[in-house]
């Protein structure tokens, strides 16, 4: 009889602490006769076999303590209480394979008269909908899908009396929950998000926090499910600025974390989640490398993973468990989300980690010796360096031979906008340091595309463009965009230089037709040029490299392209032969290209730290790629759209690849390299963190104004 309770328990199918704190489990079907629980705080793995009656049974969704099972073989469907283990049963939903893979809305617990639970399906223009006390399942038509071909995607959630489903236009349907519990369907379609053009797929969810509804979409690049953004909007209701519901990209979620995995998201206080951090987001993703368990910090705009212990079960049925009394302290809470409260740096320039004792001197500065100065110039690091160059002009010019035999890529990265500031970091000395800059107090998105001679190219939104030295605080503002679709883009000189030109690369679907844009100094708008090639061209996502006068573009089976600005030609070259016989799937691996000592090297690098680097030389007489094994006193910095090849002033740099992302804690942790002469990453990290920026670019540090 459909909402039976029926008591069962069994005090041995659950590990000790379940319940006390959020806990990722997973049910195998009739695969396995075990359930699977990962405890996210420890790192850990039990498997415990289950209760005869709960053996090939999986699991469909989950309110709170609350999961929805469904028997394989005999359809059988109940409502389980993972603490006490008493049973509720409703009737089976159809017997249809593409209900197998459906997501489940509960509106409250099951053992209330109120519960109502809806099934939607990707694949159906229609909702199926079950309310406890009744004898069956009422099919409610969506005529909204078929008339603007649209489909419905998996994420779901009922909030403030309203279940919201999100389509694959990315648009968001409100529908009524009253009128779906009889039948009806009275339904608001809110705007089409415009996503953040960062990758080609993502993943979405939609969580409820308190009052607030929220939509969290990870971008992830390629079959291997890399993570390479995170957005997070935030449902705004109509007032008198906007008369309807819209999505507004918000910077974070408060004193909660929320917890995302499979079909499905849930919000916590951080402090009731034991060992959770506030303002994150944490998601499991079996990505080629393994069950990564994610955890991203809003404030920093970094990604953290760690490895799950290895099982043979499938994982992508994980489901995030967490304890009715938490559950019901999250529905009672009224929090304010407005923010959390951080401590941002209010120093105008580079801050370090320890400061600087403050010397009171009588003369003025300009009057040392310039011997005097450049004895004690070597001794200086970057930092005291930026600081030296700024004491007078004297001290500027002293500085200048100096530095550039000190110079260096840092990693560049973007933590939360709110703090306007940018973070670098000392691959070699494992420095960190803050910078506050005008330039980077946004109100949309920021991205990071390229970096040349300490000038980085940055885009905020979808339109605004413009390059930044942050070190000088210089800013060039090109012409805005329509919509900001470059796959690549690069600039012939530096700034000030009479040849200074920004060139932009697009790339239409199917490669045979490529527009490339072009701005100089004065234009008010980009000119556009439109080529077609009889040789489809696939893009990686690496930057056009300037050599011998000539944009290089690297495809993914590592053809080239070659753009001559002065011909304005764009041509594909027949040679070299590809180093893969068939097109990867975009984002199967970086492809990097660089000119290195007046030879063009292309490196090819999986996400996967336990796979190696493939590095190959043009040999331009005979036109081929020769593989490379050693780098000889250079050193490379690659990241996803930008590569850089300097000769260390230390040979214990040398032959090696820095990549950006660091092991460790944020207290003490060292950047991630690859070896080329054990051809194996440094340190090892496959037992501890792993993090990684999000937004980020490797950058020479350029201190002079102009140059």
């Amino acid at each position: 009889m459909a909402g039976e309770m029926v008591g069962c328990k069994d005090e041995n199918s659950l590990p000790h602490s379940f319940g006390s704190r959020p806990w990722l489990f997973v049910m195998h079907g009739s695969k396995k006769k075990t359930c699977t629980f990962y405890d996210p705080i420890n790192n850990s793995m039990e498997e415990r076999i289950l209760p005869e009656f709960l053996q090939g049974k999986a699991c469909l969704g989950c309110y709170g303590e609350w999961i929805l099972l469904s028997d394989e073989l005999t359809r059988e469907c109940f409502f389980l209480n993972t603490i006490s283990f008493s049973k509720i049963y409703i009737p089976p939903p159809p017997d249809s394979p593409d209900f197998i893979d459906a997501s489940v809305s509960i509106s409250s617990p099951p053992d209330t008269s109120n519960c109502v639970v809806v099934l939607i399906c990707a694949s159906k223009t229609f909702l199926l909908v079950f309310s406890l006390g009744t004898t069956g399942w009422n099919m409610v038509p969506i005529n909204y899908l078929n008339n603007n071909m649209s489909s419905l995607r998996c994420a779901s959630v009922i909030h403030n009396e309203r279940l919201f489903i999100m389509t694959s236009m990315d648009e968001t349907l409100a529908i009524d929950f009253a009128s779906l519990a009889k039948g009806r369907m009275e339904m608001t379609v809110i705007n089409r998000l415009r996503l953040c053009p960062s990758s080609y797929s993502w993943f979405n969810y939609l969580v409820k926090r308190a009052g607030d509804l929220f939509s969290i979409a990870l971008h992830s690049y390629g079959r291997g499910h890399w993570i390479t953004h995170v957005e997070v909007r935030r449902l705004e209701l109509p007032s008198k600025e906007c008369n309807e519901m819209h999505w507004r990209r918000v910077q974070d979620i408060g004193d909660h974390a929320f917890f995302l995995a499979g079909k499905y998201g849930g919000s916590l206080p951080a402090n009731l989640a034991l060992g959770a951090q506030c303002n994150c987001i944490y998601f499991p993703l079996n990505c080629s490398d393994g069950m990564r368990l994610y955890k991203f910090c809003l404030d920093d705009q970094i990604l953290n993973y760690t490895f799950l212990p290895e099982n043979d079960g499938g994982l992508d049925r994980l489901l995030w468990a967490f304890p009715t009394n938490i559950m019901q302290t999250v529905e009672e809470d009224s929090l304010n989300s407005s923010g959390v409260a951080g401590s941002e740096e209010t120093d105008s320039t580079i801050i370090g980690k320890d400061d600087e004792n403050k010397m009171v001197i009588s003369r003025r500065w300009d009057e040392l010796q310039i011997d005097l100065l450049e004895l004690l110039l070597p001794r200086l690091s970057l930092v005291d360096c930026l600081q030296f160059a700024s004491v007078c002009k004297e001290w500027s010019y002293a500085s200048s031979s100096v530095q550039k035999g000190k110079v260096w890529p840092w990693l560049m990265h973007l933590p939360n906008l709110k703090y306007g500031s940018c973070k670098f970091f000392d691959p070699f000395y494992c420095k960190e340091y803050t910078l506050k800059s005008d330039a980077l107090d946004a109100q949309d998105h920021l991205a990071l595309r390229f970096s040349k001679g300490g000038w980085v190219v940055i885009t905020e939104g979808n339109h605004r463009v413009f390059i930044l030295n942050p070190f000088t605080a210089q800013v060039i503002n090109l012409p805005s965009l329509d919509n900001y679709i470059f796959d690549g883009i690069s600039f012939m000189s530096l700034p000030a230089s009479p040849d200074f030109v920004v060139y932009g690369f697009f790339f239409q679907i199917g490669g045979e037709y490529v527009v490339i844009s072009s701005w100089r100094p004065g234009e008010e708008e980009w000119v556009f040029h439109e080529f077609r090639s009889s040789i489809p061209f696939f893009p990686s996502s690496n930057n056009p490299v300037l050599f011998q006068g000539e944009f290089y573009c690297l495809g993914r089976k590592g053809e080239l392209g070659v753009f001559n600005p002065e011909m304005e030609s764009w041509n594909v070259l027949c040679k070299p032969e590809p180093v893969h016989l068939a097109v990867p799937w975009y984002g199967d691996e970086y492809c990097h290209l660089l000119e290195l000592n007046g030879e063009l090297i292309s490196v090819f690098r999986e996400d996967d730290i336990k796979k190696p680097i493939h590095l190959f030389k043009l040999n331009q007489s005979e036109m081929v790629w020769k593989k490379v094994e050693h780098l000889g006193d250079m050193t490379l910095f690659v990241d996803r759209r930008n590569s850089i090849a300097i000769s260390p002033l230390e040979k214990k740099y040398v032959n090696r690849i820095y990549i950006p992302k660091f092991e460790g804690n944020r207290d003490s942790k060292k950047v991630i390299f690859y070896s080329m002469e054990d051809n194996r990453y440094h340190p090892c990290v496959q037992t501890h963190t792993v993090e990684e920026p999000v937004k980020c670019v490797w950058m020479e540090p350029n201190l002079h104004l102009h140059k």
